[in-house]
This record gives structure tokens, sequence and C-alpha cells, in this order.
């Protein structure tokens, strides 16, 4: 059977419990959503609830990089109806035309929405709204407990782990050391202070392991025992400790993190479809299970309500409004590509 045979079979017997929403659906000729996404953000355990409920099937293309789904839209005609963007590329995206302003009024559940993300201003362009905020995470310092007694990010720096830490592959990474130098403004930074985080990272060669791309390189360097700490993800301590990995995590003081929101493709020929999909990705129950499975932050503080009694100790969610805003969400870099020199430099150089 094709999907779209199951499809129209599914559909056709979720109208037994909402003609309406089927006449509905029927009269959008919508039968296909497209979403490209990162794996992980899309699980059956809530997007099969969402074809059910719409008789329609949801088309998952998973991304692997941020610079991958940004080249697919860039390329034009994609065919795609929603696409998460993160923090850094929002401005980007919304200025160079890849996605569509949005109705608020076909989001209700947008209200759900803490409104220190609601009101983020790189997903706004004048007075039109274009993005739905949706997850978020620090870069925390993820640790093997076992090994490792005290965390702070003094760690990633210390001799006693030498050849045992890990940093992320990421262009941020020069951002959560220009951090923890003091530097303010991480993502505009000055030649010279470009070079003293340079300086820093040389320093810190002999005590890495390996620059990391995927959340499986990481888990797999942690699991075989070869790196007991590094920059990381929520995402990835969650799976550590579901490997039995005695994994744990803390947060930087004024962590660097970043908010993936969901957008409209521009040209969608599925509209309103796609507002039901970002609408039914702000529902509390949807995300919390979003929530669980991840580790990542969620932007709907409701979801505690559907969650057993501790589900969320120990997560960032269990933090509060002032740790939410001493947070400094990843933004554009103007430079973007003297940063990235810097870090080739840093990887390729030796260690002394």
């Amino acid at each position: 059977m094709t999907n779209k045979a199951g499809a129209m079979r599914r559909f056709l017997a979720g109208c037994a419990a909402g003609l309406a929403l089927c006449l509905g659906s029927l009269q959008a000729g919508a039968a296909e959503l497209r979403i490209l996404t990162w794996e992980g953000l899309a699980d059956d355990a809530w997007i099969k609830p969402f074809e059910e409920e719409h008789g329609v099937t949801v088309k998952r293309t998973y991304v692997g990089s941020n610079d991958e789904y940004m080249a697919a839209l860039a390329a034009g005609n994609s065919g795609y109806d929603t696409v998460v963007i993160v923090s850094s590329l929002a401005e980007t995206a919304i200025n160079a035309g890849f996605v569509e302003a949005l109705d608020l009024s076909k989001l209700p559940n947008f209200s759900n929405i803490y409104s220190e993300f609601a009101n983020v201003a790189f997903l706004k362009s004048g007075d039109k709204q274009f993005g739905v905020p949706t997850f978020w995470d620090i870069q925390p310092i993820t640790f093997n407990t076992d090994v490792v007694k005290e965390c702070s990010f003094d760690l990633l720096f210390d001799p006693q782990y030498k050849a045992r830490i890990a940093m992320w592959d990421d262009v941020s990474t020069l951002g959560d050391v220009a951090t923890y130098l003091g530097i303010e403004n991480i993502w505009t930074m000055t030649d010279e202070e470009l070079a003293r985080v340079k300086a820093k990272m040389l320093e810190q060669k002999p005590l890495i392991r390996r620059y990391w791309s995927t959340g499986g390189e990481i888990i797999e360097l942690f699991t075989s025992g070869e790196v007991v700490a590094t920059n990381s993800w929520s995402y990835v301590t969650q799976a550590l400790k579901a490997e039995g990995v005695a994994a744990s995590q803390c947060a930087p003081k004024n962590p660097n993190g970043w908010v993936d929101s969901h957008f409209i493709v521009k040209g969608s020929r599925n509209m309103d479809l796609a507002h039901e999909f970002l609408n039914y990705m702000l529902r509390p129950d949807v995300l919390a299970q979003l929530q669980q499975k991840s580790g990542f932050g969620v932007t709907v503080p409701a979801i505690k309500d559907h969650l057993p009694a501790g589900a969320l100790q120990g997560t960032i969610m269990e933090s509060d409004t002032e740790f939410r805003n001493s947070i400094r969400f990843w933004e554009e870099i103007p430079e973007r590509g003297k940063y990235l020199e810097v870090f080739n430099e840093i990887k390729a150089a030796a260690a002394e």
C-alpha cells in the first residue's frame, strides 16, 4: 500500500470521529505535509496522532546540519511546507524570503509560550511574526560522574583530564570559550578577542580527544570511556543516561544557548495545514513527549501538567525565569567566515 493510500484509509476511518474535520481537510485538498526538521524532533509518538487527526501523511526529511536546510531553502521550489530553523539563522531566512509570515489568528496555542520566547526579535520583521519558538537548550557541560566530581567550564581546561576532553565541532564553541574568557560581544568579536579565544583553545589542545560533529559520535566516545567531559547538548546527556552511563550536566555561568523555531516555507501549497501543524506542536501534551524524549527545553510551561511528579528534575525545564533570561541565545555571526577560519586553524594545529 502506498503512503497516500494508507493516509486515505486513516483519513476515512477518522471521519467517524469528526465529519467536519474531514470535510475541512478534503476542501483543503492536502493529503501530505512535507516537513524539514531534525531527527528526534518529529517522532512517531506525536507525528502519527497528527496524521490521524487530520487524515494526512506527514513526510519527514531530516537534516544533519544548519547549513543543510538553509541550502535546501536557498535552492527554491523545495516543496517543503514547514521547516525548523535555529535562532542564529532565523533573520537570514526571513530577510532572504525563505519563509512566510504567520497568521497568528490560526495559532491559538501561541499564547501558551513563555513570554521571554514569544517576544524574541529574531522571529519578527516589522510587525509580522515569522517563526514559532518551540525548543531550546543551553550548551551545557556533559560529564561522567564516575570520574569527574565537580562540574564547571574550568573542567574543560583541567590538565588532569589530558586527552579525555571533547569539544563540539561547531563555530558556536568559539562563543562558549569567549563567554568563559569574559568577552561580552561573543558573536561580533574583534580580531584581538578572536585571537584570545584561539590562544586559549590552542592551550587546550593536549587535553582534546576529539572535536565531535554528531550526537552519535560523542555518545560513543563517552560509552567507550575515551571522553569524560565536553561542551554539549542536553540531548546527549539524556541519551547517555538512557545508555546507562553515569552522566550529568551543569550550566556554565551565563550559558550560551539556542532556540529552534517552526516556520512555514515560502510558497507552501498547504498554508492552512501548515498552521495546524505549528499550532499542534505548541500543545503542552505534545511538547511534554518531546521534552522527555530529547531532554531539550520547550517553550510551553504547561507541559508540567502532562508529566508525572519529578519528571523535570535535573533538566533545564526545572529552571526559573531568571535562569532563562541569563541565557545568551545564538545570534547572527556577521563575520561567520572569519570565525570558521579561526576554528579550522585551531583544529588543524598540532598539540604542543
